[in-house]
């Protein structure tokens, strides 16, 4: 039987305020925390004061558009998209130059400080790619946004020509922990997501990786995907709960509760206290009248407006709930890389440094080495 830990959230929160990196298993310990106690409420004020002192009130919010809908090669169990899986939707090609400036005008028209372009498939191909080059440039017509995008993976040239066109920085989520993804994604490896990320990072863009929970990982799962995350220390780490879509090998996953999201929303920020936690998909579904808790426990960001393949909440409620809140809505923050956090990724036989920290504030990203193979 695993070793039990009792741990004061409060005195966890002034460690890392401190510092200190809470280690696996006090994390382990954390992810344990019953929901009907008292300890949790701590657990929450523990979170509310990392964010505090490491983000004051600041909030950011994101926008995406599905720039290629449907029609996915891959298997992942949870999409709506894939086409192993007949979920009822309609696929669409790449969206063109205009409307994707339209969308990114309109995103940062209605209080989104970052916008992205999300393209099904595992990744482009030299077919799409100018079509996506040419997206892009008309993105970078709107001013005063941060520019992102979700397209797969990448190879060296990819990510070269996505800098130059003026991306700033790409999403591609872990998803889950390196030994669940087998169960949930067959068509592609968790090591081949990793090597994008060290691809893009080395090319000079920011990242933007996270994970969804309510899949049936278990909590060591839950411990080992935060780990990675650590070790790779994004400069967004968003997080998703699942939404259980009809057709979709998981449609009849059960929900988290609401107050289970809010606990591994506030564990998160204590292992992740410096980076923008954004609170992702399924927020509104899981949940509901406990949104606003969020930047209680922790989140610093979320996303307005609709989702992939499900409608969002109007964005002025969510900008309504920011003022109620007293927070204030910031531009994007996290600011262009400085070249002291780009490190060099060494190769070595079987495990090539990812060139990534802890997430603690240090000014250097560098000194864990996480597994391609």
């Amino acid at each position: 039987m695993a070793e039990e830990y009792t741990l004061d959230p409060i005195e966890l929160s002034r460690r890392v305020i401190r510092g200190e990196a809470i280690p696996r298993e006090e994390a382990r310990a954390l992810f344990s925390i019953d929901i009907q106690s008292d300890a949790v409420y701590d657990l929450f004020y523990a979170a509310h004061k990392v964010r505090r002192h490491f983000h004051a009130n600041r909030v950011t919010f994101c926008s995406i558009v599905a720039s290629k809908f449907g029609k996915c090669s891959e298997d992942c169990k949870f999409c709506a998209q894939s086409s192993h899986f007949d979920t009822g939707i309609t696929a669409h090609p790449m969206m063109d130059r205009e409307q994707v400036r339209g969308a990114c005008e309109d995103s940062r028209n209605r209080g989104a400080s970052a916008f992205g372009i999300v393209n099904s498939g595992r990744g482009p191909n030299k077919k799409e790619w100018p079509a996506i080059v040419e997206a892009i440039e008309g993105m970078k017509q709107v001013d005063d946004i941060c520019h992102c995008a979700t397209l797969g993976e990448l190879d060296a040239d990819q990510a070269r020509d996505l800098k130059a066109a003026g991306i700033r920085r790409v999403n591609h989520n872990l998803e889950t922990s390196k030994e669940f993804y087998p169960s949930v994604v067959t068509t592609h490896a968790w090591t081949d997501r990793v090597r994008t990320l060290r691809i893009a990072r080395e090319a000079g863009l920011e990242l933007c990786t996270g994970c969804i929970f309510g899949m049936g990982e278990s909590i060591e799962d839950r411990v080992s995907v935060a780990f990675s995350l650590r070790e790779i220390n994004p400069q967004v780490v968003p997080i998703n709960f699942l939404n259980p879509i009809a057709g979709t090998p998981l449609e009849h996953a059960p929900k988290l509760r609401p107050l289970e999201i809010l606990k591994i929303i506030s564990v998160m920020r204590l292992l992740l206290p410096t980076v923008d936690l954004k609170v992702a998909g399924g927020r509104e579904k899981n949940l509901r009248d406990l949104q606003s808790w969020i930047f209680y426990c922790g989140g610093t960001s979320s996303i307005i407006g609709n989702y992939l393949a499900t409608i969002g909440r109007g964005n002025e409620v969510d900008m309504q709930m920011i003022e109620d809140l007293e927070l204030v809505w910031h531009g994007d923050r996290v600011g262009d890389l400085d070249p002291r956090m780009v490190t060099e990724f060494s190769e070595t036989v079987e495990m090539p440094s990812m060139g990534m920290g802890m997430g603690m504030g240090a000014g250097v990203r560098g000194g864990f080495a996480l597994p391609l193979v």
